[in-house]
């Protein structure tokens, strides 16, 4: 009798190990599919290009600046990384003042790529080595935002979009891109929700100051129920 492993016991390992492979295949899927939870000490921040000459433009811009302010003021608080960018500001001038003011500290980049992800912000990114979430905020939701997203999804980060701190020129588009951003494996939530979760408790002792935050919210125009075919509200 030769030595060694039959054929028939070789085919039997290897489907066997085929098994195995597929079933930590699907664990590693499924495991992707969790929705995670938002913890401060692993979670960044990233602003798209919240500029002026987007002002008159963009739908609901103000409910775009003001939980824009407010998320950024309480990632400072909570000593969290913030990534921000700003398109072509030659042309499209800087981050609206408001915004400006709760970026000091913040990683500053100029970007003509609709994506944030430049080398030198993916570089930044990587060199946040506890963060596996990041906060996505500005405009256009279904340009240089969702490409963003998609970005990041696939440098296998955890994404959560604030639904009432981006938009688009068109609602359909912004409805649309939010969509799509979500199907990609991001979690769509809104400012307020994102940032009690990051506190986890009302005894947290920025609860209180950082609740103020979004006192005086305007409307953020986001449709009730599915969207109609017009792209109306």
């Amino acid at each position: 009798k030769r030595g060694g492993s039959s054929p028939r016991s070789s085919m039997q390992s290897s489907r066997k190990r085929t098994k195995t492979e597929m079933a930590s295949g699907v664990a590693r899927q499924a495991s992707k599919l969790l929705t995670p939870r938002l913890v401060a000490k692993r979670t960044g921040v990233m602003c798209c290009d919240i500029q002026e000459r987007f002002v008159p433009l963009i739908k609901n811009m103000d409910s775009v600046v003001l939980c824009s302010k407010w998320v950024l003021s309480a990632a400072r608080e909570l000593k969290m990384p913030v990534i921000a960018t700003e398109q072509y500001p030659k042309a499209l001038g800087s981050t609206v003042k408001e915004v400006k003011a709760e970026l000091e500290g913040a990683h500053m980049f100029e970007k003509t790529q609709f994506s944030m992800l430049t080398e030198t912000v993916v570089e930044t990114v990587k060199k946040q080595e506890n963060v596996d979430t990041w906060v996505i905020i500005g405009i256009e939701s279904h340009v240089c935002v969702q490409q963003t997203v998609l970005g990041l999804l696939e440098m296998d980060k955890h994404v959560f979009v604030l639904a009432d701190a981006v938009s688009s020129q068109y609602i359909g588009d912004r409805y649309i891109a939010l969509e799509r951003m979500r199907q990609a494996g991001a979690v769509v939530t809104t400012t307020e929700s994102a940032i009690f979760e990051l506190l986890g408790d009302f005894k947290h002792p920025l609860a209180k100051k950082l609740s103020k935050g979004g006192k005086g919210r305007p409307e953020c125009g986001m449709p009730q129920g599915l969207p109609q075919a017009s792209g109306k509200l």
